[in-house]
C-alpha cells in the first residue's frame, strides 16, 4: 500500500536533530552553559537564561534509531546497572563509558542537571548518578502529585503555590550557578513562543481527526521533538506553522498518509525507536495510527503575564503526574475524537512507569466504550527480547478481528 510522505518531514534527522546537537556541542566549546533536563521540566526558563537544554531521553531515542542503544545498555550493565532499570537511562549512562563512535559525538557534558519529579521516579536516581560522574549541581523541582483533578481550572491552589515556590527557588539557584539574572521580558517572550508552538501542535492533531488521516504516528514521533526539546523558540514555531499548512492542504484535497485507509488506531506509550518501520508495516495492512498519548501530554496553555503559575497548570496536568483514571479518560477521548477502531497498548519493559495499568486499560476500553485493544510486549530502546515476527503476527491477527 503506497504511502504519501510529508514534504516538511523528509530528512528530519539531518535537517533538525543533527544541527541541534552540533549547535549544543559548539555552545559547550564556546563556554556557554549546557543543562541536562528531563521531560516535564519547564525548559522555557532555561531558554530564557540562554542555558542550552539537552535531553538525555531524546539522545537515548536517537541512539536506538541509529541502532547503537543495545551496545550502550550493555556497557552500563557491565558497570553494575541492572537490566531491569529504564532502558533510556542505561543507554545514556552507557554512552558515558564509551567515548568513541557515538551518534553526534555523544551528548554534551552538562554544567547543570535539572530534573522534575513530575514524570518519573527514575529521573532523579539517573541524574544523581550523572551528578556523581560530572560533579555538577543537581536541581530538583518537586512537583505535587495530582490525584484529584483533570482540568487546569480545578487544580488545588496549594499545589500551584507549591509548584511556583519550587520554580522561584530553582531560578535563584540557576542565577547563582550561571551568574546571569533571569530577564523577565525574555521569559515572557519565550512563553509566548512556547504557547504558539503548543497551539499549533494541537491544530496539527485536529487535522489528524479527518478521514483519511493526513499524518500518522511515524511522522508524529519525529515532529513532537520540538514540543519536547525547544518549544519556546522561533524554530519550533516556524516548523509547526509549515507542518500545519501542509496538513491543512492535504485535508482540503482529501489526501491521506496512505492511499487506502482501512483501520484507525490509537497508540499508547512510546514507540519502538529502533524499529519505526513497524508503523510502515502497519500501513501496508491498511492500518494508520491516527493518535498517540505521547503527542497529547506536552501541549498546554501558557500565559506570559503569569509565567510561573501557567507553567504549574501545564505540568501538574501531565498524564504521568495523574492517576490511571486520567490516562483512561485521555485514551477514551482520543478513540472518540479521532474515530479510532482500536487501541495498541505496548507493554514497554524499558519504561515500567509508562506501562503500569495496560491490562486495566484494556478492560476499561472494552467495558466503557466497546473498543478492543491489543497488548504488545516490547521495549522502546532495547531490542534484545524483541520478536519482530511475533509482534507482526499479533498485529495481523488483531486487524483481522477489527475487520
Amino acid at each position: 500500500m503506497s504511502e504519501r510522505r510529508l514534504e516538511i518531514l523528509k530528512g528530519f534527522y539531518q535537517n533538525y536533530v543533527k544541527p541541534f546537537y552540533k549547535t549544543a556541542h559548539k555552545a559547550k566549546d564556546e563556554g556557554k552553559l549546557v543543562a541536562w533536563v528531563a521531560s516535564t521540566f519547564p525548559v522555557e526558563i532555561l531558554l530564557a537564561m540562554d542555558i542550552i537544554p539537552v535531553w538525555p531521553e531524546n539522545y537515548a531515542s536517537l541512539c536506538a534509531a541509529r541502532k547503537v542503544s543495545v551496545p550502550l545498555c550493555e556497557k552500563a550493565e557491565r558497570k553494575g546497572f541492572s537490566k531491569d532499570i529504564c532502558s533510556y537511562a542505561r543507554c545514556v549512562l552507557g554512552s558515558l563509558f564509551d567515548g568513541e563512535n557515538l551518534p553526534e559525538g555523544g551528548i554534551p557534558k552538562p554544567d547543570i542537571l535539572a530534573v522534575s519529579t513530575c514524570a518519573c521516579d527514575t529521573h532523579l536516581k539517573w541524574f544523581q548518578v550523572a551528578n556523581r560522574i560530572f560533579k555538577k549541581p543537581l536541581l530538583l523541582l518537586d512537583v505535587p502529585y495530582n490525584v484529584e483533578s483533570t482540568s487546569p481550572e480545578d487544580l488545588k491552589d496549594y499545589h500551584i503555590k507549591h509548584y511556583v515556590s519550587q520554580v522561584e527557588d530553582m531560578v535563584s539557584l540557576l542565577e547563582e550557578h550561571s551568574g546571569t539574572r533571569l530577564d523577565e521580558d525574555k521569559l515572557r517572550r519565550t512563553l509566548e513562543l512556547s504557547n504558539k508552538s503548543s497551539n499549533l501542535w494541537l491544530k496539527i492533531q485536529d487535522h489528524r481527526k479527518n478521514i483519511p488521516a493526513p499524518m500518522g504516528a511515524r511522522e508524529a514521533f519525529s515532529a513532537v521533538y520540538f514540543m519536547l526539546c525547544i518549544p519556546g523558540t522561533e524554530e519550533a514555531v516556524d516548523f509547526y506553522e509549515r507542518l500545519e499548512d501542509e496538513l491543512e492542504q492535504r485535508v482540503r484535497q482529501g489526501i491521506g498518509i496512505v492511499e487506502d485507509e482501512k483501520y484507525r488506531l490509537v497508540w499508547d506509550n512510546l514507540p519502538l525507536w529502533f524499529n519505526l518501520q513497524m508503523f510502515q508495516y502497519m500501513r501496508s495492512l491498511g492500518a494508520v495510527v491516527v493518535a498517540e498519548t505521547f503527542s497529547h501530554v506536552w501541549a498546554g496553555t501558557l500565559d506570559p503575564s503569569e509565567p510561573y503559575e501557567s507553567l504549574a497548570r501545564k505540568h501538574l496536568l501531565n498524564m504521568s503526574n495523574c492517576t490511571i483514571e486520567r490516562r483512561i479518560e485521555l485514551i477514551m477521548g482520543l478513540v472518540k475524537d479521532f474515530h479510532a477502531d482500536g487501541v495498541i497498548l505496548p507493554t514497554n519493559w524499558g519504561c515500567r512507569m509508562m506501562t503500569i495499568g495496560e491490562t486495566l486499560m484494556k478492560k476499561k476500553l472494552q467495558e466503557m466504550a466497546d473498543v478492543s485493544s491489543l497488548i504488545l510486549d516490547v521495549d522502546s530502546t532495547d531490542w534484545r527480547s524483541f520478536d519482530e515476527y511475533r509482534v507482526k503476527t499479533k498485529l495481523e491477527t488483531y486487524l483481522k478481528t477489527l475487520k
